[in-house]
């Protein structure tokens, strides 16, 4: 689990530091993972950066890691903080959330936000 709770930790440094080649280096070559933004799928590298890339630029996202948890289907699910910011950096939202995560290769292949504690 450590392993697993060590990458999620580096993805959410560079994530709240909007270093979008240190997120992009977090991913597996096969990444896919639902476009929650815009709709549709993300699949690929590319596609992923250019996904991180129209989200740093649309607001400030700070992502907390609490807790990791590892599922019997071999899914992570990360238990997170996330506050959503302002352009002009005031707190817009902040609430908890359940995010799966699968990994392969130590590194993070597969992203579902959870709609509900109790599914995956």
């Amino acid at each position: 689990m450590a392993k697993a709770e060590v990458l999620l930790t580096r993805h959410f440094d560079a994530t709240r530091r909007r270093d979008i080649e240190a997120v992009v280096a977090q991913l597996h070559s096969d990444i896919a993972f639902a476009n929650v933004l815009e709709g549709g799928e993300v699949v690929g590298l590319e596609a992923a950066r250019g996904y991180f890339e129209r989200q740093f630029a649309m607001a400030g996202v700070d992502i907390s890691l609490m807790r990791v948890r590892r599922q019997a289907d071999g899914w992570v699910h990360a238990d997170v903080e996330i506050a959503l910011r302002r352009p002009d950096g005031r707190l817009w939202s902040q609430n908890t959330a359940i995010i799966a995560y699968l990994i392969r290769d130590d590194l993070i292949v597969g992203i579902d936000p959870l709609p509900d504690p109790g599914t995956r």
